[in-house]
């Protein structure tokens, strides 16, 4: 049964602190031949990889609301730690020179560390402050121990990313906007809301969608697949992501009971571990690739994607099922790793 309206839901997102950094609606793609080759289901790609700050993501979206919020507070610093190739990175360091906040980056000194491209590159470009952390250390530690540096020296930091519930709860924020896009647009076309939407997402990302399914009373099924295990520090479990469902709703006045029994993340597609290319991931890019002219990388959102390839390969979704896969972006990562997004 819906909480409430479309209508409702928009003004209670509008009524937010926002700051606007994203290309907005991103476009809903339909896949015919993609869909055709596979004999069903009926597949439409939202391409949130146009989100159009620096190379495009989900993280735009979510800097929108994230930043709006710390703006109003007089943040003057950000702080964000992950592997060398984050696009989370990337995209906070193009909003932080859009917005004139100074943007500090503490990156894992990973395999890809030494190695001056892709995301990195790119938020190098941007005027980030690169802190490298050891692989063997706490990031979530080493971004508290910056954050308290900074407080000394007069300065208002926020941390981002893991470690900031409060962040991570405003990122979901962003994905139940996204899901109302989705339905207006498909229907603009005349068709229902989808039977499934697929989406890589380590939790934010699922939670807002799947908090905006419950409000509106829909039945669609959010399938998260997880480019990352219980082995890495930024990894949330399903209690955790049906928390950031109930506190996305709070933040826009609903109260919502969200059970871990209700989210469906799985960890069943991260391959050899996070931040490296798997064979489906592979080939799953490879097909996007060559039957709709789409590119996702072979870490990220390729994974994702192998992920419904691989529910699709299993039967576990019916020919006449809509399905949307919620293109989270990554497209800057391809560079840094070019062998192994070519399917040999």
């Amino acid at each position: 049964m819906a909480i409430v309206s479309r209508t409702e839901l928009r003004a209670a997102l509008a009524s937010l602190p926002r700051a606007r950094l994203a290309h907005l609606p991103t476009p809903l793609d339909p896949c015919p031949r993609l869909s055709s080759l596979l004999k069903g289901p009926r597949i439409w790609v939202k391409r949130d990889d146009c989100t159009g700050l620096a190379f495009g993501g989900n993280k735009a979206r979510q800097h929108e609301f994230i930043l709006g919020d710390a703006l109003g507070r007089g943040v003057d610093v950000v702080i964000q730690g992950a592997a060398s190739q984050s696009n989370q990175s990337r995209q906070l360091a193009a909003a932080s020179a859009r917005l004139g906040i100074e943007c500090v980056l503490m990156p894992r000194r990973d395999a890809l560390y030494e190695q001056i491209q892709g995301n990195q590159l790119v938020s190098r470009l941007f005027g980030a402050t690169v802190v490298p952390v050891d692989a063997s250390q706490s990031v979530k530690k080493a971004k508290e121990d910056m954050a308290l540096k900074l407080r000394a020296e007069g300065r208002n930091p926020a941390i981002l990313g893991m470690g900031a519930p409060e962040a991570l709860s405003l990122a979901a924020v962003a994905y139940v906007g996204a899901y109302l896009e989705i339905v207006d647009q498909l229907e603009a076309i005349g068709e229902e809301p989808p039977s499934h939407i697929y989406v890589t997402s380590q939790g934010s990302t699922q939670a807002g969608l799947h908090a905006g399914v419950r409000l509106l009373g829909h039945s669609t099924r959010i399938i998260g697949i997880n480019p990352m295990d219980a082995r890495n520090e930024a990894y949330e479990p399903p209690a955790a992501i049906a928390q950031q469902c109930e506190n996305a709703a709070g933040i826009l006045g609903y109260s919502l009971s969200v059970s871990p029994e209700e989210i469906h993340n799985s960890t069943d597609w991260v391959g050899t571990d996070y931040g490296q290319p798997s064979p489906a991931a592979q080939k799953a890019s490879a097909l996007l690739a060559k039957t709709e002219g789409i590119l996702v990388d072979p870490v990220y959102s390729g994974k994702g994607f192998s992920g419904l390839l691989g529910d699709i390969e299993a039967g576990c979704l019916r020919p006449d099922d809509r399905v949307v896969f919620v293109h989270t972006g990554g497209l800057p990562a391809i560079f840094s790793y070019s062998e192994a997004s070519l399917d040999r």
